[in-house]
């Protein structure tokens, strides 16, 4: 198909995928007087974040809560100024044993009276191990709000004392990790779901107890924090909920993108990136369309730029092969449940109520065996019998997502295996999300009773669906080796790429993760250091010729 010519006139930077991280590199960015413009493939913003009606009246996103959406991209973007709240939970989590639920309060003492219940001085193991964990944070010389460094660079700053520390984390398993340093099975397997939740890796794996050090690193990023920053409980959810669920961050980060001038463009997906002479000038749509500009950020899956919309003259065969090769090895399964009213909850302490933890967030796995188990099968290409969850009601803080007195149940389930052994995704997505209701129901003793509407996504739909390749949120295993010096690549760890003029971004470049945004605020930190180089170098230049 021809291409029609410059349909972006004016261009200063193009955003190719509108999701919250290529949203808030495009706010920075035309905040700074740029002229962006936002490609996105899909009708809508968001990605995963992106709230779509998924049954009649009932609205939600793929995403349950923004986890750490990192404090300054609200202050730096006003994003309360457009509109965005959040609701802080109390308690913050449910976790579900056996033997009865664990309430995450934000009182610290009122978790350690429940720690020390399950094992006798287990609160203070527990709270020693996190104190460990945030000094060797401190001691790695990594920040996430810059390029990572590789793990041969951070073993050189750490003290004799913290060595072993560093090799249990890095190179070690999760599972050798908490059985040296607790002795509560639950205590456990709370850890194991912050550090594991969506890596298809087991506990017992090399690597996988790096997942407890994302929030150190965050808190060692910004040493000017608060010693009670909300951030320091290792049960995530310091951020809160955003009032109108997680599509108002989207909201908010479109409406400061239109006050400042950026273009939106979407049902835009991009084919592929035009470059002449080692720079990157364009991209080219789906439908023909061409769109020109000096620095191009892509904010989609590194495997879809690299092994689509890139050609080998760009960035070399060798780089985009090895890009391409990347693991995806999602396990994601979303379900969406309509309900007529609140559940009710089965092993609640004395004194809790339903209704006082009805819109908290809940977590299904009674330990790391439970855990263990759950990965494995995924691994093996089965769907878990007693699979793992995280669920919520955001219609308890968000009423205005469901009719009036009826509520929507939001729940992540792992691990559901991309590629199945036994049949496929066309069949075995009601069989699973029927066993997922009937797991359910040990916690939500009435459930069954109030659903009048379900919606099943497999990992299949996800990809289909969001571009999530082979249903991965992460864009990628957070583990040590994709994580440190080399994600997506060594030679693209800085957000740029060796395309004079390409840049990228979203969960596939440091420092991973969720909804923090930002991978987005440091892709376009990287593009206005390099513009104000480049404008130094031209004066410096004009001034010795004259």
């Amino acid at each position: 198909m021809m291409a029609s010519k410059d349909t972006g006139a004016g261009l200063d930077v193009i955003v190719i995928g509108g999701g919250h991280n290529g949203l808030v590199a495009a706010g920075y960015l035309a905040k700074a007087g740029l002229k962006v413009a936002v490609l996105e493939a899909r009708d809508i913003l968001g990605g995963p974040c992106g709230a779509i009606e998924f049954l009649p009246g009932f609205r939600s996103s793929i995403t349950n809560s923004p986890g750490s959406f990192e404090p300054r991209i609200l202050r730096d973007l006003d994003l309360e100024g457009h509109g965005l709240r959040f609701h802080r939970t109390d308690p913050n989590v449910v976790h579900v044993f056996p033997e009865g639920c664990f309430i995450g309060w934000r009182d610290r003492e009122a978790v350690a009276a429940q720690l020390d219940a399950f094992a006798p001085g287990e609160a203070a193991r527990y709270n020693s191990l996190l104190s460990r964990l945030e000094e060797l944070g401190r001691h790695l010389g990594v920040s996430v709000f810059e390029p990572s460094r590789s793990l041969a660079e951070m073993a050189r700053n750490i003290p004799l004392a913290q060595e072993r520390l560093f090799e249990q984390v890095f190179f070690g398993s999760l599972r050798e990790l908490l059985d040296e340093n607790l002795h509560s099975e639950q205590a456990k397997a709370l850890l194991g779901m912050v550090a594991l939740n969506a890596t298809l890796a087991p506990p017992s794996a090399p690597g996988t107890a790096i997942g407890l050090m994302m929030r150190p690193i965050s808190l060692a990023s910004s040493p000017a924090l608060d010693a009670n920053d909300p951030r320091r409980t290792a049960l995530r959810g310091s951020t809160g909920l955003p009032i109108g669920g997680m599509g108002a961050i989207i909201d908010a980060l479109e409406s400061v993108l239109r006050a400042h001038g950026a273009e939106i463009h979407t049902n835009a997906r991009v084919a592929s990136v035009l470059h002449s002479n080692g720079r990157a000038t364009g991209v080219v749509t789906a439908t023909g369309c061409e769109f020109h500009a000096k620095q191009i950020i892509s904010a989609v899956n590194p495997r879809l730029l690299f092994g689509d919309m890139l050609d080998d003259a760009a960035v070399g065969a060798e780089m985009r092969r090895e890009v391409a090769a990347v693991p995806m090895r999602g396990s994601a399964f979303k379900m969406f449940l309509a309900l007529d009213g609140l559940p009710s909850y089965r092993g609640l302490p004395d004194g809790v109520s339903s209704e006082q933890v009805a819109g908290t967030q809940f977590r299904i796995a009674s330990s790391l065996a439970h855990i263990e188990d759950a990965v494995l099968d995924g691994m093996r290409g089965v769907p878990s019998e007693e699979p793992i969850m995280w669920g919520l009601m955001p219609t308890v803080s968000s009423p205005d997502l469901a009719p009036a007195g009826k509520h929507l149940m939001s729940v992540n389930v792992w691990h559901a295996p991309y590629d199945l052994r036994c049949g496929s995704w066309d069949t075995e997505k009601d069989v699973f999300g029927r066993r997922c209701i009937e797991v359910l129901s040990r916690l939500l003793t009435d459930l069954k009773d109030r659903i009048i509407g379900h919606h099943f996504l497999s990992p299949v739909d996800l990809e289909r669906e969001l571009g999530l390749v082979g249903s991965n949120i992460t864009h990628g295993d957070m583990l040590p080796n994709n994580l440190f010096g080399a994600r997506p690549h060594v030679a693209a760890n800085n957000y740029r790429t060796p395309l004079h003029g390409l840049y990228l971004s979203a969960s596939g470049t440091w420092p991973g993760g969720y909804v923090t945004g930002i991978p987005g605020h440091n892709t376009a930190a990287a593009v206005l250091a390099d513009i104000a180089n480049a404008t130094t170098r031209q004066v410096k230049e004009a001034a010795w010729n004259s």
